[in-house]
């Protein structure tokens, strides 16, 4: 190569880069608006007295139902309102009738209190005064003599 082609060359690289940084700094603010996350609507919390999961939920639209689920949240302590939710995603898979279907789900614990849900479950709870159960049968031990 001689070097008018290398200059060519150069220059053609050069103008590449070029264009290239130009090109990228023109789309860069576009994608940051696109990107940025919307803010989530604030939902009104109505006042309760009382436990929070005596609340009827309202399951006429996902939009009710995600009321009642914040009002229950705002008016239950943390780790009831976990189980709470927890009964739900497992109502969600094992509710024959809902088909795994939310709005179906909704529909069908429209009314009830969040006992009434955490009764459909049907878990098994602990003794009054005891933890739950660390071991099943299968971990007895059986002394030899």
């Amino acid at each position: 190569m001689n070097t008018s082609t290398k200059n060519r060359f150069v220059l053609l690289l050069l103008s590449v880069a070029a264009t290239l940084m130009v090109t990228a700094c023109a789309t860069t603010p576009q994608q940051a608006a696109s990107t940025e996350p919307e803010a989530e609507p604030v939902i009104e919390i109505e006042p309760w007295e009382g436990d929070g999961m005596e609340i009827p939920m309202d399951g006429s639209s996902m939009e009710a139902w995600n009321r009642s689920m914040a009002r229950v949240k705002a008016h239950t302590s943390e780790s009831t309102y976990t189980t709470f939710e927890n009964a739900i995603d497992y109502l969600l898979v094992y509710d024959l009738p809902s088909h795994k279907d939310m709005n179906k789900l909704i529909v069908r614990l429209d009314g009830l209190t969040g006992y009434e849900i955490l009764e459909k479950v049907k878990w098994r709870r602990p003794a009054p005064g005891k933890g739950p159960a660390e071991k099943g049968a299968a971990d007895a031990k059986i002394p030899v003599n």
